[in-house]
């Protein structure tokens, strides 16, 4: 680019900003706008896309009151939420839209600007999140990100858990640097995806109007970039007679440039979370996804929750790495300056003497220290002129307490000559207007590769002489660039040091200033008036001789009124903690002419009786003979840091919402009761508490209610523990508390009166009254309790126990204790069915069904049969983990995991015989057992439908079974089920007849093709003459109503020929063929045959 273009780039720049960010009103197609006059909330405008998501014309919401729409309490909520101006707590307002009959359900998310009220509506399309999954989400993902322990594993596990809940095909960190360019610093994506990681994007990516827009609002959701803009009718405001102003707007469309720019990179649909620190922008959480992608409004702001998590996480991450070196360092550094004799220059002496630390303390390889006239070179320098040169050209140009950069031959370009000595610089200066530097660190030039993605200076294009367009980059191919005349960049904990040694070097200047002359002395005063410390001297009987403005103000004492009185008089300070007052450093250290330095909850109290927090240090001063003559006292105001580091502590081991103690801190105390344990036997107790009907609470009147239950409770609870007790939330409705010294008898009879003072309690909310129940495990803490997990397990079961056994009681545990143990077993299973089902250890068994007189071909019917491989190969039976996937909702996963996979292996099975065979000659079906979960799942159906369209298999080959019992106990679900699976040319069939209830009245509700006599029946059908007229019987009642019968349990040939006797249709057992793999063989071409196994 010519010198006259970029002229014209400097010019033009904002107007191409201000062109590549606005594009005035025009929403995203997947929401609707209404814009809202108050107080009556009329409706004003409207985008033009109603007749598509809400089935009528816009012209049907304009100029119509909102309340026309919404019932009175949903109107009186949005009203509510606009006088009180709290859109944080509302947002997202669940509103049911009546329009034409039809009721519409939606998210609303409502804002005002300038005076402007918009409500956007966003369709609900998942109303199975619930708040507790979302938050059990948030919450993994919050203890994930704040258990990072540093920097690169912050910003890996924030893109990682925002992957996780976005499900986007890629999640970036990006961050930053001082010129606006970015760097990707973390990245999690899907295993195809090219990575960014280290790539750096220019600032013209990301104008200034669009960082200024991150700034303010911090998430923006961009579904599908070929999305057709909705404009918004009309398109003037006719209140305001200006265009919609939508930089709030959570539909705002997004400029033709920036599509663009998305589109060069292949994206089709973006998410971002602003990263504030400190009011700056720091970064972005950059979310790209390949296809369109829409998430609920609940799902993006977990997203940006965790964000503002990180953003509060920054501060202390990004620096702590570094800061111990750094402050280890400095400390060494400020002992040696503040052991140093009294002498004049010995300040400056004792940083010649330790060159080492110097250095490292800014981990710089050279270094130059003026003290009047003189200089003193260190490390690697250029020559003395050349630092004289230098130190002139600062002295002319820089006027800062601390200055500093990479790039000094871009300042100052003789230090070109030389860049392999110095390319960066970090000066600090001792004088009151900062024209003299009296210490400058220096670094070399350090070459470094930029690795862009595409070229940065691709993204402005001059179309005409004197007209500059901003146009998206067409390539990001790696570029790579070198940087050079470039040191290592000066970090921020660096430059801090740096401050922190200034201040160190000013007050060593005040001691040594004593020493001096009048000049000396004129310096040492303007030294005071500039420290940003209180600074307080005596002279040797511990009488104030001066106070500088900090120190006055933080005091209440003016120097007039403060002269020559005793320090105590005017410094009084106390333990924050004993209250007791604490003795003047000022005296210890007239006393011992030592260094006295102390900051540990000191507390100082003003004239006006205000109270501060502060850290302080104490000095003798010497004269020229080393007699002590005074003392320097420096302090400083470090209340809001202490608040800070007391809430932060707090908020670390309590619970926000109950103020009572959280599950690491109760885990941490229950360590403490086991090591007791260990040093002096004695008999403590935990409870585990879980609420019973609390979420009747929660469901009825929405989790305001639930919270101030839990807020009540606790506080029930509290009036009954004592001091030696420790009540905590240990998450939802679960409380634990731990009893120190208590007998088993004392133990149970507090669980007891608590389990009794619950049941009692009534809790009200809006005239409702509800009664809350607790279900209590009790654990014995004695010398044979081993180790945290093992009680807390326990407790954990002792109180499913409970619950198990009607609830509302308490339950104490025993190792032996029968239900405990089928328990923890059932929880064992529960953990290893879902990754059984990920790691595709779950197999199938077929058993074959035969036709007991059959006058033609055999036709091959089977039942299909689920096994388990445990994790060392071994065969689980079904009745190992059934149990646990039913009472853990898991059967649905397992019937839909069978259905896929038997499909899938019908379908290879029968393409392979239209390869060879008429595969219209095979008639045969496969039964598959459906559990009750899958009887009862509204969208099992679908499911099914679903699968049938994704396997080409046809439905007169499934057979479905259910049990009498589930049957009947679902009678109407049953029935729906099976006409539905029927329709689609299903059979079905009805399982252990005659186990149940065994009522023939119920055969003609359900339209069953099957009828499978029990099994018990069956195997005594030859010794027991009820059984067998009872099998009789079942078989007669069957064929009269055309329904096929089959029987279970033939073991042996008499069997079988008593069955033909009788009639049966069908015979299954044993005597039959015992179950075997499922193995369907496929025929490849000609005589290559591939066996379809699992």
């Amino acid at each position: 680019m010519q010198q006259e273009d970029a002229l014209i780039l400097n010019h033009d720049l904002m107007k191409i900003e201000q062109e590549f960010i606005h594009n005035p009103g025009r929403i995203q197609p997947h929401g609707l706008l209404l814009v809202l006059q108050e107080p009556d909330l009329k409706i004003l405008q409207v985008s033009q896309n109603a007749l598509k998501l809400f089935g009528v014309s816009f012209s049907t919401f304009l100029n119509r009151p909102l309340s026309h729409f919404l019932n009175k309490l949903q109107f009186f909520q949005i009203q509510d939420c606009l006088i009180n101006n709290n859109f944080q707590s509302y947002n997202p307002i669940h509103l049911v839209f009546h329009i034409k009959n039809k009721k519409i359900i939606c998210e609303g998310i409502l804002h005002r600007n300038q005076d402007i009220v918009v409500l956007e509506l966003e369709l609900t399309q998942d109303q199975n999140v619930t708040f507790v999954n979302f938050y059990h989400l948030v919450r993994v993902s919050v203890c994930k990100i704040q258990s990072a322990t540093n920097f690169q594993s912050l910003t890996q596990f924030l893109a990682e858990e925002i992957r996780k809940i976005s499900g986007f095909d890629r999640v970036m960190v990006y961050q930053f640097d001082q010129a606006n360019n970015g760097i990707v610093i973390a990245e999690d994506k899907r295993q195809d995806l090219e990575s960014l990681l280290g790539l750096h994007y220019p600032h013209t990516d990301i104008p200034r109007f669009y960082r200024e827009l991150y700034k303010q609002n911090w998430l923006r959701l961009l579904v599908d970039i070929d999305h057709e803009p909705v404009d918004i009718i009309p398109a003037i405001n006719p209140v305001t007679q200006k265009p919609l102003d939508l930089s709030f707007s959570v539909l705002r469309s997004v400029s033709p440039c920036h599509l663009e720019y998305l589109r060069n990179m292949g994206v089709q649909a973006t998410l971002c979370i602003s990263l504030i620190k400190k009011d700056r922008l720091w970064g972005l959480i950059a979310c790209h996804h390949y296809s369109p992608r829409y998430l609920s409004y609940g799902i993006r702001k977990a997203c940006e929750f965790l964000g503002q998590v990180m953003a509060v996480e920054l501060p202390y991450k990004e620096v702590s790495e570094d800061y111990l070196y750094y402050h280890e360092i400095l400390k060494l550094v400020r002992k040696n300056l503040l052991n140093a004799p009294a002498l004049e220059t010995s300040f400056i002496q004792s940083l010649v003497q330790d060159k080492t630390n110097l250095l490292n303390l800014v981990k710089a390889q050279g270094a130059v220290i003026r003290f009047g006239e003189d200089l003193m070179l260190i490390g690697q320098t250029p020559s003395l002129t050349e630092v004289q040169q230098l130190i002139t050209w600062l002295s002319q140009y820089c006027h800062q307490e601390v200055f500093y950069t990479d790039c000094l031959p871009a300042l100052y370009p003789k230090a070109a000559s030389y860049k392999d000595l110095i390319s960066g610089i970090l000066a600090i200066s001792l004088s009151p207007n900062q024209s003299e530097y009296h210490l400058i660190w220096f670094r070399p030039e350090v070459i470094q590769m930029v690795n862009w993605a595409g070229n940065p200076q691709h993204s402005l294009e001059i179309e005409n002489p004197g007209v500059l367009r901003l146009t998206p980059r067409q390539s990001f191919e790696l570029w790579k660039e070198t940087v050079k005349l470039k040191s290592l960049p000066w970090k921020s904990v660096e430059i801090e040091t740096a401050q922190e040694l200034r201040n160190s070097l000013m007050l060593a200047a005040l001691e040594s200033s004593e020493y001096q002359l009048r000049q000396s002395k004129e310096l040492a005063q303007v030294t005071l008036q500039s420290i940003g410390d209180a600074v307080i001297t005596t002279n040797n009987q511990g009488e104030i001789e001066s106070l500088n403005p900090v120190a006055e103000e933080l005091t209440g004492w003016s120097v007039i009124q403060a002269k020559n009185l005793p320090l105590h008089d005017v410094f009084k300070i106390f333990d924050g903690i004993t209250h007791e007052f604490i003795e003047n450093p000022v005296k210890t250290v007239l006393k011992e002419g030592c260094i006295f330095d102390f900051s540990d909850n000191v507390i100082l109290r003003s004239k006006d009786g205000k109270e501060r927090a502060i850290d302080n240090s104490a000095a003798p001063i010497r004269n020229r003979d080393g007699a002590i003559i005074g003392a320097v006292l420096v302090f400083r105001d470090v209340t809001q840091e202490r608040e800070l580091s007391q809430r932060l502590s707090w908020q670390a081991c309590h619970d926000a919402l109950t103020g009572l103690i959280n599950r690491s801190e109760f885990e941490k105390r229950v360590k403490t009761t086991l090591q007791l344990m260990q040093e002096s036997p004695n008999h403590h107790a935990i409870c585990y508490l879980d609420l019973d009907q609390f979420k009747i609470v929660n469901d009825t009147c929405g989790h305001l209610a639930g919270d101030e239950l839990l807020r009540q409770l606790s506080c029930l609870l509290q009036t009954q523990v004592s001091e030696r007790d420790t009540l905590a939330r240990l998450g939802g409705d679960e409380f634990g508390l731990l009893l120190n010294y208590y007998s088993f008898d004392e133990a149970q009879k507090k669980a007891l009166d608590l389990c009794n003072l619950i049941r009692s309690f009534r809790f009200i909310w809006q005239e409702k009254v509800f009664s809350i129940g607790v279900s209590i495990g009790l654990v014995i803490i004695d010398e044979k309790t081993s180790d945290l997990a093992t009680i807390l397990s326990a407790a954990d079961a002792a109180c499913y126990a409970a619950k198990n056994q009607g609830r509302n009681r308490v339950h104490l545990y025993q190792a032996d204790d029968q239900d405990l143990i089928q328990q923890r077993r059932e929880i064992r299973w529960a953990a290893q069915i879902p990754q059984a089902l990920e790691e595709d250890r779950f197999c199938l068994y077929h058993q074959p069904i035969v036709e007991v007189n059959t006058t033609s071909k055999q036709h091959k019917h089977g039942e299909i049969l689920l096994r388990l491989r445990d994790t060392s190969g071994q065969l689980v039976s079904p009745m190992a983990f059934i149990p646990a996937a039913e009472r853990y909702d898991l059967m649905k996963s397992i019937d839909r995991w069978v259905i896929r996979t038997v499909f899938s292996h019908l379908e290879k099975h029968h393409q392979s015989l239209n390869l060879t065979t008429n595969a219209g000659e095979t008639e045969e079906f496969y039964a598959i057992n459906l559990s009750g979960a899958s009887l009862n799942d509204n969208e099992f159906i679908k499911f099914l439908y679903e699968q049938f369209k994704v396997y080409q298999v046809s439905p007169k080959m499934i057979c479905f079974e259910i049990t009498e019992t589930l049957a009947i106990a679902n009678l109407k679900k049953a029935v729906q089920l099976i006409q539905s699976l029927k329709l689609l040319g299903c059979s079905f069939a009805l399982d252990d007849f005659g186990s149940g209830m065994s009522s023939f009245s119920y055969l003609k509700t359900l339209p069953i093709d099957y009828l499978k006599i029990d099994g018990g029946f069956v195997r005594e059908i030859l010794t027991d003459p009820v059984a067998r007229e009872i099998v009789e019987a079942i078989h007669r009642i069957g064929h009269v109503m055309k329904i096929k019968t089959i029987a279970e349990f033939v073991e042996n040939d008499a069997i079988l020929t008593e069955l033909k006797k009788i009639g049966i249709d069908y015979a299954q057992g044993y005597g039959i063929g015992k179950p075997q793999p499922f193995i369907l063989p496929v025929i490849k071409t000609g005589r290559e045959t591939d066996w379809n196994r699992h």
